[in-house]
């Protein structure tokens, strides 16, 4: 069902609501109702998703179960070729230092966001200053 799938490819990155309505432009209350299924996903939402989680729209939509198409799972498998050896590095490392990893990852995946919002911020100042 879209409700879960919706639901789903969030949680599976780890994404609030507000952070997925920030990806495809819209409310946090916007996709609450997709979640529930209270309210009919725009097509430019859809599309967006579907980008952004690397899978079709006739996933999202609970059309079809495959998750990519044969474009989107060569894009998946020249990114996983890419990334080989980190995964093999990870494997073998303990449950805890593995577990240390995610958790450095996750401030990494902050401290760019902190930063990629405080650098939207001065540009948005510069561009008020101009307008001055």
């Amino acid at each position: 069902m879209v409700n879960n799938r919706i639901r789903e490819l969030r949680k599976s990155q780890n994404m609030s609501q507000e952070a997925l309505a920030e990806v495809i432009h819209t409310t946090q209350q916007a996709v609450s109702r997709m979640e529930n299924h209270a309210y009919d996903i725009p097509s430019e939402s859809l599309i967006k998703m579907a980008d952004y989680f690397n899978v079709t729209t006739d996933y999202i939509l609970g059309i079809s179960d495959v998750k990519r198409d044969y474009n989107g799972q060569y894009r998946m498998n020249q990114e996983m070729d890419r990334c080989y050896d980190i995964v093999l590095r990870y494997q073998k490392l303990s449950e805890i230092n593995q577990k240390t990893l995610r958790c450095i990852l996750e401030r990494l995946e902050q401290a760019q966001k902190e930063s990629e919002e405080t650098s939207a911020k001065e540009v948005d100042k510069n561009a008020e200053n101009s307008n001055l």
